[in-house]
């Protein structure tokens, strides 16, 4: 056996488990991109680890503004961004979300949820949603 085919095995066993289990394959550092193409596109989940990052290619079409909401449900406090603007920092147990307009030519939107003020680790629930 070669080491391809071990790596093949290994990766193939991690998402056979993630499906089963219900977990993300994306490891925590990766960024995912995912367009939107139909109307008033919604993402929501929950996430643990280091640094949460989403990215979705957006259209006015679909809605003018899009929020980020999250609950975090971790020990240490979260600060919540979207594009690097509009941030927002939320204590554990709290709750709130941030918006941010959406312009009239598709464009990349990233949504970043990062512990705050001394790193570590975090868990969220949380929902992006573009609305009219």
């Amino acid at each position: 056996m070669n080491l391809k085919s071990v790596f093949k095995g290994v990766v193939s066993s991690v998402l056979v488990f993630g499906l089963i289990a219900g977990t993300s394959t994306i490891p925590a550092f990766a960024e995912s991109t995912k367009s939107s193409s139909k109307d008033n596109a919604t993402e929501s989940g929950s996430y643990s680890g280091t640094e949460f990052q989403a990215t979705y290619r957006l259209k006015k079409s679909n809605g003018a503004k899009v929020n980020f909401w999250i609950k975090n449900t971790g020990k240490v406090s979260v600060k919540i961004s979207i594009n690097g603007g509009q941030k927002r920092t939320l204590a554990p147990g709290k709750s709130g979300h941030i918006s941010a307009p959406v312009g009239s030519l598709s464009s990349d939107y990233k949504f970043k949820a990062v512990p705050t003020p001394n790193g570590g680790k975090i868990s969220i629930s949380f929902r992006i949603a573009q609305k009219a």
